[in-house]
């Protein structure tokens, strides 16, 4: 049976520098604290590797011609804000640094490491966090310009929406096809399970248009589907915080604008 889309999070530096104030460096005597500086080669294939995450799904969404330049102003706006918070994220990375350096250094000696250093740490780290918050907050602020932007449909495709109504076109397709023995006994126990008082849908509801659909020949069903598929799809979808932070991720490429520009995009 379909199961709820998760998505993914990804790992923040500010977790690993957390991680590093509190544990110390692991590596080994000797090897320097910053790794060698990236290669011309490393850097063009992390942006081809962006650039073709970005391009399936911008070649999901079909933009139209007339999206193009309006897509491209509030991408550039988004790059824009982050800019403007940027500089309090590095100037807290400026703090956090030499704190990170000393307890380094102490531990490389094999010394203990006082107590206020891991309260100073803290603080800076703290510090960091709420930079790196406020440079998040800024991007999904234009959220909303880039929902405008784009049709409904297309916004699904980010959010994962479709494939809410995807989940839910399966699980009836799943309903429809159950023996009457076999759905006496799954039926009423999987309206009970999917129930979800956060999106107004019962157990009721649910075994209610179960029941409907099991009801319809082929010919119907593939006439009203739509509806019944609608009634369920809240099941699958994601909360509208989830959703905003989805198309918060695709503004917070900073390749993004480039990609337009190659479309056409002025």
């Amino acid at each position: 049976m379909p199961s709820v889309r998760s998505l993914s999070l990804c790992v923040s530096l500010t977790l690993l520098l957390l991680s590093v104030a509190l544990m110390g460096s692991c590596q080994p005597a000797g090897v320097p604290a910053t790794g060698p500086a990236v290669s011309e080669a490393e850097q063009a294939a992390n942006d081809l590797a962006q650039d073709v995450s970005l391009l399936h799904t911008l070649n999901r969404l079909d933009l139209q011609p007339a999206q193009l330049d309006p897509l491209l102003a509030v991408a550039q706006q988004a790059v824009d804000a982050r800019a403007k918070a940027e500089p309090a994220r590095q100037a807290a990375l400026a703090q956090l640094v030499p704190l990170l350096r000393e307890k380094r250094g102490l531990l490389l000696k094999d010394q203990d490491v006082p107590e206020e250093l891991d309260k100073h740490l803290h603080t800076a780290q703290a510090k960091v966090e709420e930079a790196d918050e406020q440079v998040a907050s800024a991007t999904l602020a234009v959220v909303p310009e880039l929902r405008k932007v784009l049709t409904e449909d297309q916004v699904a495709i980010i959010t994962g929406a479709d494939e809410a109504r995807a989940q839910a076109e399966d699980l009836l397709g799943w309903i429809r096809q159950l023996s009457a023995g076999t759905y006496a006994e799954e039926g009423k126990a999987n309206a009970e399970q999917l129930a979800d008082p956060a999106v107004n849908l019962t157990a009721a509801d649910i075994l209610k248009v179960f029941d409907e659909t099991r009801k319809l020949s082929a010919t119907d069903y593939a006439a009203k589907k739509g509806q019944y598929i609608a009634k369920l799809a809240p099941l699958y979808s994601p909360t509208v915080d989830a959703a905003n932070q989805a198309l918060a991720d695709l503004l917070a490429s900073s390749r993004l604008p480039s990609l337009l520009r190659e479309r056409g995009a002025k």
